[in-house]
């Protein structure tokens, strides 16, 4: 998974809620309000996403070692897990110089993560047809 000198760079209108203690977490495209369900895995990977894990194999190897995988499957899986991201236009590839890359990466706490299953990332309905209703409360 050869990416030479491309950053991954995340969408900027995108919230991100982690929820059932690093089990599943939630992506609000905050642009056309559709939302995306990421398991464990997934939530992993977004998270190394953010805190600049700025290249492909910057992302496989730490969820290799989150998740005491071999580098192959590690590499696999986060290579789909990127395809899908791209396809729904929540990350892009920007070309940066070498000393214009950060180093950072979120700490592994390997003993609260859950069992390791393949990072997935489901699109779910939009939510541009809520309707949001104000309740008033006065005299």
């Amino acid at each position: 998974m050869d990416t030479g000198n491309q950053q991954l760079v995340t969408k900027e209108q995108t919230s991100f809620t982690e929820l059932l203690d690093q089990q599943e977490a939630i992506i609000l495209d905050l642009e056309n309000l559709h939302y995306y369900t990421l398991n464990a895995a997934a939530a992993f990977l977004w998270k190394q996403l953010r805190a600049n894990a700025a290249q492909a194999e910057e992302l496989s190897a730490a969820l290799s070692a989150a998740f005491s995988l071999n580098a192959e499957q590690a590499e696999l899986d986060t290579r789909v897990f990127l395809d899908e991201l791209t396809r729904h236009g929540l990350i892009s590839f920007a070309v940066l110089e070498p000393k214009e890359r950060l180093r950072s990466s979120i700490p592994l706490k390997a003993d609260s993560l859950p069992a390791y299953q393949p990072p997935e990332l489901k699109a779910s309905s939009s939510l541009s047809q809520v309707t949001l209703a104000t309740i008033s409360g006065g005299p």
